[in-house]
């Protein structure tokens, strides 16, 4: 491995680790204090986001736990370069947002369809005059209702805007842009964002450890899916989850972990079916979401005590030697074993897969013959099986990894693993 590259992978380990997330809290937090201010937490909205629709019906009950100041901004043009596949990613958000409805106990309509463009900015401009009224979240949450039912009376009736607010719109998404996001229905407290009801937890216990809060998390219903098999075990050895992912994406990595825990717990046959990353299919990945998912990615993977952090990016070489060598290993069952200690390497321990000695001891240390290895590689059937599994992952109406597929029933995320394993009981359940 270079000197280059050896460095690269040190300075994400220490950009990543959690002294420096600690030690930039406390600098935030001194900065506060000093200023006067209270808990300030913004909330960025945007009336077409299902997930905002979620969000607007919980946040009344956080800030009743909490000592915070909620600060809503409604925001409308969010930069489309962020969303690689935005007309996917809008239908898929609607079906997600049903099913973290039913699992939080929150209103959406399962009938649901993207909603009318001329509705959505009627909402926006009359919600923004609203910003600072303690009615927001009441008026947000009914407007939403009226919006995803396409009850365009109601919308109509309420939305009698006087004044011209296009300017404080821009200056929203200006704000969310200088603290650093790109995505509606998150929060931003001092340093750190907080994507929709799945990173609400976090925000929880930080709240909770400056004595802000009343002790308890109530958002981290999709983070005890281990737990819940655990104290209720059942069968899952005749079923099949299929999971695309990516060796460069660090979700994919978390996702891997939790997958064989998944499989040890159950029983569960896993197929993987690796994809080339978004790079190199030319799918841009912006800055702003390069910095947030793998901090985002570390925080998570501590709630199951994964390690991860000391990255060296696999791109190029890495990444094609290893999709050679797994997809070579499928037909005798060690894929899984090679890419989760191959991704260990190359998000826990900061080893180069392009660096042939550095492989070498994945392959040792698997059994895998470097000789064997050194044909897999050789050959071109993993390109064909990875544009392959492209195909299918797009056809299934995803775009990004990890998704995963049960029968016919598919979820995007490494978050949703509450999903697979309550689909998987339910299957075995005959339901």
């Amino acid at each position: 491995m270079s000197f280059k590259t050896a460095l690269k992978s040190r300075i994400a380990q220490m950009i990543l680790s959690d002294s420096r997330r600690s030690f930039l809290r406390h600098i935030k937090e001194a900065k506060r204090l000093v200023d006067r201010r209270g808990h300030e937490v913004y909330y960025f909205h945007r009336a077409d986001d299902p997930y905002c629709q979620l969000m607007v019906q919980i946040l009344p009950e956080l800030a009743s736990r909490f000592n915070i100041e909620l600060r809503p901004r409604v925001v409308e043009r969010l930069p489309s370069i962020m969303y690689p596949e935005p007309q996917r990613y809008e239908a898929y958000s609607i079906i997600d947002s049903v099913r973290l409805a039913r699992q939080y106990g929150l209103g959406f309509p399962r009938e649901a369809v993207v909603p009318d463009p001329l509705s959505v900015g009627m909402i926006n401009r009359h919600l923004i005059t609203l910003e600072g009224s303690p009615d927001f979240f009441t008026c947000a949450e009914e407007l939403g209702e009226a919006l995803w039912r396409r009850d365009l009376g109601v919308i109509q009736r309420e939305c009698k805007v006087a004044q011209v607010v296009d300017d404080r719109l821009r200056s929203n998404e200006d704000l969310l842009q200088k603290l650093g996001h790109y995505a509606s229905a998150s929060l931003y407290y001092e340093g750190e964002f907080y994507l929709g009801l799945d990173r609400l937890d976090h925000l929880e216990r930080r709240l909770n450890s400056l004595g802000a809060g009343d002790g308890d998390v109530h958002y981290a219903l999709g983070k005890h899916w281990v737990e819940a098999v655990r104290d209720a075990p059942f069968d899952a050895s005749g079923q099949i989850v299929e999971m695309f992912f990516s060796v460069r994406s660090p979700y994919s990595a978390l996702a891997i972990e939790q997958m064989a825990m998944l499989q040890e717990l159950t029983g569960v046959k896993v197929h993987l079916k690796p994809v080339l990353p978004m790079v190199t299919r030319g799918l841009p990945v912006p800055k702003r979401k390069r910095m947030y998912i793998p901090w985002d990615t570390k925080r998570e993977a501590a709630l199951y005590d994964i390690n991860f952090g000391h990255i060296s990016d696999p791109l190029g070489d890495g990444v094609f030697r290893t999709l050679a060598i797994g997809c070579a290993l499928k037909e005798s069952g060690l894929d899984m074993d090679f890419f989760r200690a191959a991704m260990k390497a190359i998000w826990s321990e900061g080893q180069a897969m392009a660096d042939p000695k550095l492989l070498q001891g994945v392959t040792d240390g698997l059994g895998i013959s470097w000789q064997k290895a050194l044909e897999y590689q050789s050959g071109d059937a993993w390109k064909k099986q990875a544009e392959a599994n492209r195909v299918e992952m797009q056809s299934l109406g995803c775009w990004g990894v990890p998704t995963f597929k049960i029968g016919n029933k598919i979820v995007w995320g490494q978050d949703r693993f509450w999903w697979v394993a309550e689909t998987l009981r339910a299957n075995a359940a005959g339901k």
